[in-house]
């Protein structure tokens, strides 16, 4: 795999085919957006498998090229173009999903190969954004930050599309990219500092408010309905482990990792059935790692030291330490028991505890979930 495979006969395999689309996309020739290689990379059948042999070098050679390729994010980019179009076309036909779908897991594969094996504190390798002189389309935005597209359209498909038989799949390998994008704050030490580097979660960080109360809403549903994937389509990709090796979040030695999986682990297990439902489980971990990252800042303050009047007067820099709100926390908090909806509508007609109901409009957008199911589901 270490050259660009010749362009196969028209007489070739799926497997030739796909083994010649893949050999390019990790080799050293750079495709522009607009270049056709991307739609044929992204029709690929869903069947085709590699062994993990093979994966790893594949892995290895796109690490090598991506730099100057920059198809990390362009295929980033790919990525947000398939969600769009998925979001936008109502009853979106199969082609559209199974682009998204392969989008999704190259990247996932690729992303958890290069953030795993990172040599920089800043994770440079990345590499997220194109390089200047890229030919680009004339209404692709070159000043806009490709993981802020990404995590939009991401958080937009999840929080908007219902997971049905059709979109199943696609729910699923989305929040498997989540977790593989957000384990960047398992390269830190256990303690948020202002030098850490987290792309994708920052980027998730400053969505709009009703955007995120819609997938923390998702999110919630998908844990207390526990949809399944169609058994034509249960065996999802299994990027997260390899030959019974444990995944991206648990093989980082980590306690962050540690305090992420804590309540993870308990709202598993406190249920018989949560242990079998892939879509639930993986749900509840965004939903977790959501809620419990905290951004570090640094700013300047100028003050006046007067404690001495012959001294001068001049301003002195001082520097604060703060983290910024968490909006899915925040959005959590705002969770109110859809059944109780006609009794806070009468409580507003009669103004009673006008400041709590108030005080709730402020802070954000309310999400409205069935909690009696929410019980049931955590068994209590």
């Amino acid at each position: 795999m270490g050259a660009v495979p010749s362009t196969p006969r028209h007489t070739s395999t799926t497997a030739e085919t796909a083994e010649y689309l893949i050999g390019t996309f990790v080799g050293e020739k750079s495709f522009p957006l607009a270049s056709d290689f991307w739609q044929k990379l992204l029709e690929l059948p869903l069947t085709l498998r590699w062994s993990s042999y093979r994966v790893q070098q594949a892995c290895e050679l796109f690490a090598q090229n991506n730099h100057h390729t920059r198809h990390l994010a362009k295929i980033l980019i790919h990525l947000s173009w398939c969600l769009q179009e998925a979001v936008r076309t109502s009853g979106a036909p199969s082609v559209v999903y199974l682009k998204a779908i392969n989008a999704v897991y190259f990247s996932s594969v690729f992303l958890k190969y290069i953030i795993e094996n990172s040599q920089s504190d800043n994770i440079e390798e990345l590499c997220l954004s194109l390089l200047e002189n890229e030919p680009v389309p004339k209404d692709f935005m070159t000043d806009q930050r490709i993981e802020n597209l990404l995590m939009h359209n991401v958080l937009t498909f999840l929080g908007s599309i219902d997971v049905s038989p059709t979109t199943s799949l696609l729910h699923q390998e989305l929040l498997n990219f989540m977790l593989v994008a957000m384990s960047t704050q398992l390269l830190s030490g256990p303690t948020p500092g202002p030098k850490d580097v987290n792309p994708f979660l920052d980027a998730a960080m400053s969505q709009e408010s009703l955007l995120v109360s819609s997938v923390v809403r998702r999110l919630l549903l998908n844990y207390i309905m526990r949809p399944r994937l169609p058994s034509s389509t249960a065996a999802s990709y299994s990027i997260f482990s390899e030959e019974n090796q444990p995944g991206v979040l648990q093989r980082v030695g980590s306690a962050a990792a540690n305090f992420v999986l804590l309540p993870f682990n308990y709202l598993v297990n406190s249920n018989s059935e949560g242990s079998r439902n892939q879509l639930a489980d993986c749900s509840l971990h965004v939903l977790l790692v959501l809620i419990h990252y905290h951004k570090c800042v640094v700013s300047d303050e100028y003050i006046t030291d007067r404690s001495d009047d012959s001294a001068s007067t001049d301003p002195v820099s001082k520097v604060n330490t703060y983290f910024t709100v968490n909006p899915y926390s925040k959005a959590l908090e705002n969770a109110r028991d859809i059944e109780y909806g006609i009794g806070e509508c009468v409580r507003i007609l009669l103004a009673v505890d006008r400041a709590d109901i108030e005080g709730n409009a402020q802070n954000g957008p309310v999400v409205r979930l069935p909690f009696a199911s929410l019980f049931d589901t955590l068994g209590m």
